[in-house]
């Protein structure tokens, strides 16, 4: 694990907009005993907590499932959508906070073939549809709810983790409206989606 520069709590405990920005370009690390996985960020999106209609802590909600957002930054927080899809998010600002940033899309660099085997479906020849999609970027890494919720990314014993990767121009980065929002009023026209671009 040490192949890899861990991100440090510090990174996340930020205005969530920032890390938001800033985690484009960075690695997604999974160890696992079949092997390393490691894809970089090219999608995010920013939930700012309390203010924001999008986010599962909006007005301060406080649930079973929430809780781990008000834990300290760098925290993981995985849930299932439609039963059956995991997604993947990270806390952020600090904590009693609830904040994160969901990682919605990967560019594959390391351990192709066991994130092929992982998702155990039809692939493009290019792998443009392996890590597209906060659910399929999940199941090819093996990221669930029972394994990653509440755990602690910034520990040096993560087998999920944050790390430094590419140096990125910032006029490739485009702000767009997040996805799957409609209930969200207003806040669903809030250009809160990273994208990197392909220069």
């Amino acid at each position: 694990m040490s192949v890899y520069n861990r991100l440090s709590r510090a990174f996340f405990a930020r205005e969530t907009k920032t890390v938001a920005r800033e985690l484009l370009g960075k690695y997604l690390v999974r160890i696992t005993e079949h092997g390393d996985m490691v894809g970089k960020i090219v999608e995010v999106e920013a939930y700012l907590g309390p203010r924001d209609k999008a986010c599962h802590s909006y007005n301060w909600k406080r649930t079973k499932r929430t809780e781990v957002m008000y834990a300290k930054p760098g925290t993981l927080y995985v849930y299932l959508i439609y039963g059956m899809y995991h997604c993947l998010n990270v806390i952020t600002e600090k904590e009693g906070m609830p904040c994160a940033v969901l990682i919605r899309q990967l560019s594959p660099i390391k351990g192709v073939a066991l994130m092929k085997k992982n998702r155990q479906g039809k692939i493009n020849k290019n792998n443009s549809n392996l890590l597209n999609g906060p659910g399929k970027l999940c199941q090819a890494l093996n990221i669930t709810k029972d394994l990653f919720n509440g755990k602690d990314s910034c520990s040096k014993d993560s087998l999920l983790f944050f790390a430094e990767g590419e140096i990125i121009d910032q006029d490739l980065i485009k702000l767009k409206k997040r996805v799957g929002i409609e209930y969200a009023q207003e806040d669903k026209d809030l250009l809160l989606r990273f994208t990197l671009s392909k220069g």
